[in-house]
């Protein structure tokens, strides 16, 4: 009888301490826990945090627009990314603990290695594109890691930063008549966009492409540029020449839902400038295109402010710019529309990139300014400076990741975020709009994926508690047996 009262207890304890082990398996990571292997996990919203616009296609996570990326935190003494490229090449950043550990690109279609080593403890990782969708486009066929991983929070605050080639960061690495454009010196980390999120450690997406405008794109001639336009593309996931896997990228539908911001800054009308040269009857067309792409954004993100800005390549369209918020908010009674003006680049001060774009420190400088804007209009506080690295950063210190990998293949978590449109099998032909080509390259057959994986920590979490509480209860009734 005794025996059986001891038992009772027992089960009632066992089953209260695995009821809490599940609660904890499911929120909780485990400290400091590695293995020695590598676990893959796959790129989704469930294992880490997505930045800016992504699109989940079969187990690959793509990357959209410039400084798109992800974060997550993290235990174990290693991380791999599995990046897959398209015809183009395209350049990236890992972060440790909020420093820059690792900068490099990847070249052809095939899955690259990008391997970092990470500190004893809990830490926070980061991989984010610093080169823009235009030229290339990536995905992330997974993440290989030591140990646990989960996404970081959301921040207090999220920005959208709509733009063209100043937000892309074309060309901040080098100075101007030293080389022409290439991914390999443009940086979205370096741009008043990424530095002004920093400012209030936001979270931030970026809809940016070289040579955009609102209705017309940058043109040497009296003709508009049609080819250019961002309100035609604003509600894809990304605009670009690049195709993936066979599908033409640049028609694949962004659902909003994934990120309704709290602010979104445009920043267009310096290619527009080369159309209309203050002519007054283009001047009043591009009111007009702008009064109706604030519409769109509005549609698209019911609640978010909105602020519109020029200035860092010139002024000459900021005056339209406050009519078309004028003339809009008298339409509609949507007060939640601010304009701001930003100063000239002082190229006296701090030179130019390639083709007379800013350099890193007009940047900061324009950083500067809407940062103190946005504190101005909405009250936002700022967070304290961070030393990422980023400044320090030469494109002569990127490494080639071209450690050719087995893609891995991850278990669970497979849930799409978004499905496409159906779209054609046959790559582009215009081989004027690819930076540069090849064929698909032999894979190594050394995995270091561990086949019995979970993409999920928390199931692996909590799974293991499971089975050592089985383990302890079967041992106790054996004892208990024992004992009679």
């Amino acid at each position: 009888m005794e025996d059986h009262r001891i038992m009772k207890k027992f089960i009632a304890g066992f089953c209260a301490a695995a009821i809490a082990a599940g609660c904890l398996g499911v929120t909780a990571m485990a400290d400091t826990e590695t293995t020695d292997k590598l676990v893959s996990y796959e790129a989704t919203s469930d294992n880490v945090k997505l930045i800016g616009r992504t699109y989940r296609k079969g187990d690959s996570t793509i990357l959209g627009y410039s400084a798109s990326g992800v974060e997550f935190k993290c235990t174990g003494t290693k991380a791999v990314f599995n990046v897959n490229g398209s015809a183009g090449p395209a350049r990236f950043g890992v972060f440790v603990n909020g420093k820059l550990a690792k900068q490099g690109y990847i070249k052809n279609s095939k899955t690259d290695a990008i391997e970092v080593a990470l500190p004893e403890g809990e830490c926070t990782v980061k991989l984010i594109k610093l080169s823009e969708a235009a030229q290339s486009v990536t995905a992330i066929e997974s993440i290989e890691v030591d140990g646990k991983i989960q996404p970081t929070e959301k921040a207090k605050h999220s920005i959208e930063f709509i733009g063209d080639s100043i937000t892309c960061g074309y060309g901040v690495e080098t100075a101007l008549g030293k080389e022409q454009f290439s991914i390999y010196n443009e940086n979205a980390a370096k741009t008043y966009a990424y530095k002004t999120a920093q400012n209030f450690g936001a979270d931030y997406s970026f809809v940016s492409v070289s040579g955009a405008g609102v209705i017309s794109g940058y043109t040497n001639g009296k003709d508009r540029n049609e080819s250019l336009l961002v309100p035609d593309f604003y509600d894809k996931l990304c605009f670009t020449w690049s195709w993936f896997n066979g599908e033409e990228v640049a028609k694949y539908d962004w659902d909003f839902s994934q990120y309704q911001p709290e602010l979104v800054v445009v920043n267009l009308g310096t290619n527009d400038n080369s159309y209309t040269k203050n002519d007054e009857t283009k001047c009043a067309e591009f009111a007009k295109g702008y009064v109706d792409f604030i519409k769109e954004i509005r549609e698209k993100n019911p609640n978010a402010e909105i602020l519109c800005t020029l200035g860092l390549m010139g002024q000459e369209l900021y005056p339209t710019i406050e009519k078309a918020v004028a003339d809009y908010t008298a339409e509609t009674g949507d007060r939640k529309v601010k304009a701001t003006e930003l100063s000239v680049q002082d190229s006296n001060a701090n030179g130019f990139a390639v083709d007379y774009h800013p350099a890193a420190a007009s940047h900061k400088t324009a950083a500067d300014e809407l940062t103190k804007a946005i504190s101005d209009i909405y009250g936002w506080e700022t967070v304290d400076p961070v030393d990422d690295g980023v400044d320090a950063m030469t494109k002569d210190n990127d490494e080639n990741f071209d450690k050719v990998v087995e893609i891995s293949s991850s278990t669970g978590n497979s849930s799409e975020e978004a499905k496409p449109e159906g779209s054609s099998s046959e790559p582009a032909k215009d081989s004027s709009t690819v930076v540069s080509s090849s064929s698909a390259a032999t894979t190594n057959t050394n995995s270091t994926t561990n086949p019995n994986s979970s993409s999920n920590p928390n199931t692996d979490a909590a799974m293991g508690i499971g089975i050592g509480l089985a383990a302890l209860a079967g041992a106790a009734m054996i004892a208990t047996k024992r004992k009679k």
